[in-house]
């Protein structure tokens, strides 16, 4: 195959079966059952504002923290519409991590509310419109709009 699809097959399949072993050069794979899985990632080292973005699959870097969902109670867009609002960065700026990085140990500190079914609708929407407008290479102002409704709609959710 041109593309090369068959050889990083092999060598994932070689990470797979050798992993652990013993011996020099054999590798060691942690939390295969995460590789090449979709979900949402952000950059470790961050301005003022968090922003966190849909994951494609692959294979994870030390510098973009990723997780995934594992509840059906909330969507993964939902997750991704919360880190983005001001608030949360508000938050995890005076109260969980004042420093430039923002990971996996301090998201597991946000307070999310779990949504209603139209919330969630809601934050798929946003995520849905963002993508869009990023994929379109239209202005910032697109964006800024949907920042705007965002950060509105986040502070509902918390009654603010």
């Amino acid at each position: 195959m041109a593309d090369g699809k068959e050889e990083s097959i092999n060598i994932v399949q070689f990470l797979k079966t050798n992993s652990g072993k013993k011996g020099e050069g054999m590798p060691v794979v942690r939390n295969p059952q995460f590789y090449f899985r979709e979900g949402l990632c952000w950059s470790d080292i961050n301005t003022m504002f968090l922003k966190c973005r849909k994951k494609e699959k692959s294979i994870h870097d030390v510098k973009s923290m990723s997780i995934f969902g594992v509840s059906n109670l909330l969507s993964e867009d939902y997750i991704i519409t919360m880190i983005n609002s001001t608030l949360i960065s508000h938050y995890v700026d005076n109260f969980v991590n004042n420093t430039q990085t923002f990971q996996i140990n301090d998201a597991r500190q946000l307070p999310i509310i779990i949504p209603t079914s139209t919330d969630d609708e809601q934050a798929k929407s946003f995520v849905s419109n963002a993508i869009k407008i990023k994929k379109g290479h239209t202005t910032n102002n697109a964006l800024d709009v949907i920042q705007k409704e965002v950060d509105s709609y986040v502070e509902k959710i918390y009654n603010l």
